[in-house]
């Protein structure tokens, strides 16, 4: 990641479909607004009234300028700039290692996970601190499958939001303790696609270690199963290099019976978990919500997308259940 980010890219006339443009179009960086910004960030400072416009991004990269827009952010903090509640997850951060106020994991540690193996399994803050059954269940589901594997008893945050943020030197201090505990495995299956993103495109250039998705064990359940399902799709691999694990997730459900709803992609909103633009973050997740009331059920194989998925449901009471992965193929 040596090569300057301004200069491997042109600027492009491609349409896409960004969320926070459709909600928030007055605070929007276009691309080429971005590539000018950067091409000529040595000439000029930021003021904190970019503090909107600069994260007025999900960073789901249908834009395909997602790590031009994390490298701004930096620009804005070191010309002085404050981002909104970017101190209290550093401080949260020093006494945790995690962006959360408590980094206590909440998951049930089932019977049958060895003590030491060559593969372990990272799970992620989001995953062990607010969505801890759906990431129990993955455990549960991975151990169906007689995957060998070890968990930590406790995770150090992959730095995912502190990159976003532009706290680069929060990020590279979670690298470094992370790779420290990585480079002791042969391979790591990570829960959460924006952890496995960050592993693949920061951390594997300092580790020889196999980055595995978690989605590479699902299988079709051996009991048949029915019933309509609506799939959140992952932003995070589909536009970050990744494509096709959206086919490959629903024909492991159509295999085990389901039927799958055509709900065509769209961001929920949760890129970055729920962090700085709330407002922006509300306005998408409300309106992708709406999407999922014509199946019987809903579910999402990323974390941050499950969250949203069940927080935002529950605010506008939609009527379908929404149910996890591995609980849906369990």
């Amino acid at each position: 990641m040596t090569q300057k980010l301004a200069e491997r890219r042109k600027i492009s006339s491609k349409k896409y479909s960004c969320p926070t443009k459709e909600v928030e179009p007055n605070d929007f960086l276009e691309n080429e607004q971005i590539y000018e910004l950067m091409n000529t960030r040595d000439t000029y400072s930021f003021n904190q009234d970019y503090e909107l416009k600069l994260l007025n991004c999900v960073h789901c990269n249908a834009c395909e300028t997602s790590e031009e827009r994390c490298h701004l952010n930096k620009k804005f903090l070191d010309d002085g700039n404050t981002i909104t509640g970017l101190d209290r997850m550093k401080t949260n951060f020093e006494a945790n290692r995690t962006p959360y106020l408590s980094g206590e994991m909440r998951i049930k540690r089932p019977d049958g996970i060895p003590e030491k193996s060559d593969t372990l399994y990272y799970m992620g803050c989001l995953s062990t601190i607010r969505i801890p059954q759906y990431t129990t269940d993955s455990i549960k589901y991975l151990l169906q499958q007689n995957i060998d594997f070890t968990i930590l008893d406790k995770e150090i945050c992959c730095g995912y939001p502190f990159y976003v943020s532009g706290a680069f030197s929060e990020f590279e201090r979670s690298k470094k303790e992370n790779l420290e505990i990585f480079n002791s495995y042969n391979k790591i299956i990570c829960t959460c696609p924006a952890c496995y993103y960050v592993f693949m495109a920061h951390y594997k250039e300092n580790s020889d270690v196999e980055f595995v998705f978690v989605t590479d064990y699902l299988q079709p359940s051996e009991e048949r199963k029915k019933g309509q399902v609506g799939v959140q799709h992952l932003c995070q691999l589909m536009y970050r290099g990744f494509p096709g694990v959206d086919i490959q997730f629903n024909q492991v459900l159509e295999k085990s019976g389901y039927e799958v709803v055509d709900i065509p992609h769209k961001c929920c909103g949760g890129g970055i978990g729920y962090m700085h633009r709330l407002d922006v973050i509300d306005k998408i997740a409300e309106e992708r919500i709406l999407a999922f009331q014509k199946a019987d059920f809903y579910t999402s194989y990323c974390p941050a997308c499950y969250w949203i998925l069940y927080y935002f449901g529950k605010k506008i009471k939609i009527h379908r259940k929404l149910k996890n992965p591995f609980e849906l193929l369990l």
